[in-house]
């Protein structure tokens, strides 16, 4: 049996087994959904080639953190950034996934702030714990507010001249009159009602699936952040007595020694192992289907 296939069928299995899925998913998702915020590729896939042209950036995200000379050219980059992240439809590996686990009880922290995951699932099974560019919020921050980006990015578009945008079009916080900025983690992210309350919808989701089969399902998380989901995925996986770990990462596939047997790892492309897993519980249920309408 060919790898990536027996690897798809003990995902499926794993699955299967779970009362409750708890996944936590990262840059690796991003990038086998085409995104490479890291990379060269990604500037391209953004139209972002003259931008990368210009100024030399390596990657999105080099772009995203370059010390602009002005709100102006600095925003101009944004809108362009996040406008593209927004007209971008639910990617097929975060499909194949609500395919393979939308029947089950199962709920999504995710660190990727691309608005991939809130495409995807329902706001009530999900915690972008690092934000998303599909929101603003006042940079000191005034108020306990969100703003949706879209309006703002629009209006910034419609108004840009080459690498820069119109002066009274840069963002502005209707309470205080400050500069908005993406609502992504930094040291003035507004951790406010919204995030405690997906926060708490994670814990309570914990708490409620303490004494079931839980499967903690890693999907390319690297190693940027490890006290978002790795440590409190292997601390979980030890102390609830049915728990089961597997990552899936492309970069490495050991498991933590101390989990022993209650842990595992997969190395593989997410986008192909999504896929071929989608695949097989699609014939598997065909199957099904064809053999209850023979008898």
């Amino acid at each position: 049996m060919p790898p990536l296939e027996r690897e798809a069928r003990r995902l499926r299995s794993l699955i299967d087994d779970a009362d409750a899925i708890i996944v936590g998913i990262g840059s690796g998702m991003s990038s086998a959904a085409g995104f490479n915020h890291y990379n060269r590729a990604g500037m391209a896939r953004a139209g972002m080639a003259d931008w990368q042209q210009a100024f030399g950036f390596k990657s999105l995200f080099d772009g995203f953190y370059h010390l602009y000379p002005s709100l102006e050219q600095q925003w101009a980059y944004y809108a362009r950034y996040i406008d593209f992240m927004l007209r971008e439809p639910t990617s097929q590996p975060y499909l194949d996934l609500r395919s393979l686990i939308g029947h089950k009880d199962y709920f999504i922290l995710s660190t990727n702030v691309d608005t991939q995951v809130e495409k995807t699932f329902p706001d009530e099974r999900t915690c972008n714990y690092q934000g998303s560019f599909a929101h603003l919020q006042c940079k000191q921050p005034c108020c306990d507010e969100l703003f949706d980006a879209s309006p703002y990015v629009e209006r910034m578009l419609a108004g840009m001249a080459g690498f820069e945008v119109l002066s009274e079009d840069i963002p502005r916080c209707p309470h205080c009159g400050w500069q908005l900025v993406p609502w992504v983690r930094d040291d003035t992210f507004l951790q406010g009602a919204a995030w405690r309350e997906s926060l708490g919808r994670y814990e309570r989701f914990v708490r409620e699936h303490s004494d079931r089969r839980v499967l903690l399902l890693e999907l390319g998380v690297g190693e940027m952040t490890p006290g978002i989901i790795t440590l409190p995925f292997w601390s979980m996986t030890a102390k609830l007595p049915d728990a089961h770990l597997l990552s899936v990462n492309i970069s490495g596939d050991s498991a933590p020694l101390q989990l022993g047997s209650k842990a595992e790892a997969i190395q593989a492309d997410l986008g192909a192992l999504l896929s071929a897993a989608r695949t097989g519980d699609e014939q598997r249920s065909s199957s099904r289907r064809v053999s209850c309408v023979d008898a």
